[in-house]
């Protein structure tokens, strides 16, 4: 690279120095540190997190110290890579998640392939509007723009406005939740450079636990919106997360934008949004890949491990794979549903109880019973989908 002293040029890393005006940069980033100390804020150093190869963020009340300014470009894009623009969208609704959005947006300013520009979709709170105003103009985030809607209308209609407010050559999508790695842009146009027939692009979702997440078995990560099947190479799919997902402008103009009868709205969780466009996409002719290189880190607060939180997760995933049957017409394939119940039915519980009576395992009991009330739930919330 050609500007950075360490592959990761993110400010969030620990041992990190960018050039040129880090020494300026520091200073600054130093006196509001400690100004923040002086009033009574408190400092904490960055914690290295055990399933990624990252550092998590510097915080200070809350959210991280000030972003340095700029971007670190890596000297290793092609020509054909460093041509694209890409656009990248985030929605967000309340003052609760905050801090991570700070994160979001910070994470996507330093990416190594730059961002053209990064929507960020604000419903209906005045309030959050005008603090990341204020934010973004105090962390020269320049390439932030900001969108008020007056409603809270839901996450397919606000990303179908960031669309719109867009300019890119490609559309990335993130969750005001998550952290981008550094090379998640590159990775993704990487994935679309040299074939013309990809018209979508997804990677790898990996947990970031705010409490102890390793009981929580990985053929249930899909309802922490993480990914549960990991890989090294690049495969193609037939569905993605709208948390980390990408498509080609050409493919939208043609296949549409995001159907606004589903997707969240407010706490009122309805997915399927994200399923159901990329099913339009690979109809049309067009090839969906999952890239492991596109990684994001999505927090995983305390109160998403809940049994109850997880149990309403599990009926409203299936509401979710029902309205979109009722209402847009649309179907996951049936071999992969039987390919993952298959996985859960003749592998995962039969081991599991094995384990809970040969070694008195507690958390493989704990898991056993917590697949067992998932996929009932589940199924109830299917059909109340799929009817109601």
């Amino acid at each position: 690279m050609s500007q950075c002293a360490h592959k990761l040029c993110h400010p969030r890393f620990q041992t990190v120095t960018c050039s040129p005006g880090t020494g300026a940069l520091r200073e600054e980033q130093d006196s509001r540190l400690d100004s923040r100390s002086a009033k009574g804020e408190r400092k904490s150093a960055g914690v290295h997190h055990p399933n990624a190869s990252i550092y998590l963020p510097k915080k200070t009340n809350g959210h991280h110290s000030a972003p340095q300014k700029g971007p670190c470009v890596s000297s290793a894009l092609t020509s054909e890579e460093s041509s694209v623009d890409v656009s990248v969208i985030v929605c967000a609704y309340s003052l609760e998640r905050y801090g991570h959005l700070l994160d979001t947006i910070d994470s996507l300013v330093h990416q190594l392939h730059p961002v053209v520009e990064i929507v960020v979709v604000i419903d209906k709170n005045t309030t959050l509007y005008r603090q990341l105003a204020s934010d973004t103009e105090a962390y020269g985030w320049h390439n932030v723009k900001l969108k008020f809607n007056e409603e809270l209308s839901g996450v397919s209609y606000a990303r179908n406005v960031g669309i719109r407010e867009s300019s890119g050559d490609i559309i990335a999508f993130i969750d005001d939740d998550a952290i981008a790695d550094p090379k998640w842009v590159q990775a993704i146009v990487g994935s679309f450079v040299g074939d013309e027939r990809v018209g979508a692009v997804t990677g790898l979702t990996v947990p970031r636990w705010e409490s102890d997440g390793s009981w929580l078995p990985k053929e249930l990560y899909w309802m922490i919106s993480c990914s549960y099947v990991t890989a090294t190479t690049t495969y193609e799919v037939e569905r993605s997360f709208g948390m980390n997902m990408a498509i080609k402008r050409t493919v939208l103009d043609r296949v549409g934008l995001f159907d606004e009868r589903l997707g969240l709205v407010g706490k009122k969780w309805l997915g399927g949004e994200d399923t159901e466009l990329v099913w339009r996409v690979s109809k049309s002719g067009f090839k969906i890949l999952c890239n492991p290189d596109v990684k994001v880190f999505h927090a995983i607060p305390k109160t998403r491990l809940e049994i109850d939180a997880l149990l309403k997760r599990a009926f409203a995933g299936g509401t979710s794979e029902g309205n979109m049957i009722r209402i847009a017409r649309r179907r996951v394939s049936p071999k992969t549903r039987q390919q993952y119940l298959s996985t859960l039915l003749f592998e995962f519980l039969p081991t599991k109880v094995r384990d809970a009576i040969t070694q008195r395992s507690r958390v493989a009991l704990k898991q056993a019973l917590l697949v067992g009330m998932v996929l009932v739930f589940w199924g109830f919330g299917f059909g109340y989908g799929y009817v109601v």
